[in-house]
C-alpha cells in the first residue's frame, strides 16, 4: 500500500474498528507505557508531544509529568479515538494546557500551536506507521528544542531464535499496524535526527524502547 490517500483510509478504519477495545487491547503493554514516560523524564510547566495518542493511555501519565503548568499537544487522525482521549483528559483533577490536533501526524501543522523548537519531548508510543512517514517525524523534529528527549516504543521482529516471538509480533503487526515495512528496524528514519540514541529490547526481543535526544 504506497498511496498516502489509501494508507490514510486503511489507518481511519483500522482505529474506528479498535477504538472500542483499544484499552483493553494495550492493557497488557502498561509497563513499557510507564517505562517509556518516565524515560521522558518530564518536569513541571514543560511541553511534550504525544504523536498518535491513541485513546489517551499515556496522558494522564504525561500530565502528572508537566504539571498544571506544562503543556501537552496530543496528535491523533482517529476522531473515534480522539474522542476517547479527550473524555480521559476531562476527568484529570489538574489537566494541564492540551492542543489536540486530529489530524495525521504528517499533516499536522506544529507551528499553529507551539513556536518552532520549544517543545521539551516528544513520545511515539506504538506508532509504528507514524515512525515510517518521514513527513511526521520531521513536523515534530522541528517542534522539538534541540536536545529534548525522545522516546519510543512498540513492536520489533525478534533474533530468528526467537521464533514464538516473532509469531507473537506478526500477530499483533497484522491487527495494529498497516505499513509493515522496517518491523526489523522501525526507528530506521527517526535515529538519523537525534544526536545521540539508544535501544533496548523487551519481551523476549518483541518490543523495544528508543531512548534518545533530538
Amino acid at each position: 500500500m504506497t498511496h498516502p490517500s489509501e494508507r490514510l483510509q486503511a489507518l481511519s478504519a483500522l482505529y474506528a474498528r479498535r477504538a472500542p477495545i483499544y484499552d483493553l487491547e494495550l492493557l497488557p503493554v502498561a509497563p513499557l507505557r510507564r517505562e517509556a514516560i518516565a524515560a521522558l523524564a518530564l518536569e513541571p510547566g514543560q511541553t511534550v508531544l504525544d504523536v498518535g495518542c491513541g485513546t489517551g493511555l499515556s496522558l494522564p501519565d504525561l500530565a502528572q509529568g508537566v504539571g498544571p503548568q506544562g503543556r501537552i499537544v496530543a496528535i491523533e487522525p482517529c476522531d473515534a479515538m480522539m474522542a476517547r482521549a479527550r473524555r480521559r483528559v476531562a476527568e484529570l483533577q489538574h489537566a494541564p494546557r492540551m492542543h489536540w490536533i486530529e489530524t495525521p501526524a504528517e499533516s499536522a501543522s506544529l507551528d499553529t500551536w507551539l513556536p518552532p523548537a520549544s517543545a521539551d519531548a516528544a513520545l511515539f508510543f506504538f506508532t509504528h506507521d507514524v515512525l515510517q512517514q518521514p513527513q511526521a517525524l520531521a513536523q515534530a523534529m522541528r517542534a522539538l528544542k534541540p536536545g529534548a528527549r525522545v522516546v519510543a516504543a512498540g513492536l520489533v521482529w525478534a533474533s530468528p531464535w526467537w521464533p514464538m516471538s516473532n509469531l507473537f509480533v506478526l500477530g499483533a503487526a497484522m491487527h495494529s499496524i498497516v505499513c509493515a515495512e522496517r518491523l526489523d528496524c522501525p526507528w530506521h528514519d527517526l535515529t538519523p535526527r537525534l544526536s545521540a540514541w539508544e535501544v533496548e529490547r523487551r519481551w523476549l526481543e518483541s518490543a523495544y524502547v528508543l531512548t534518545g535526544r533530538r
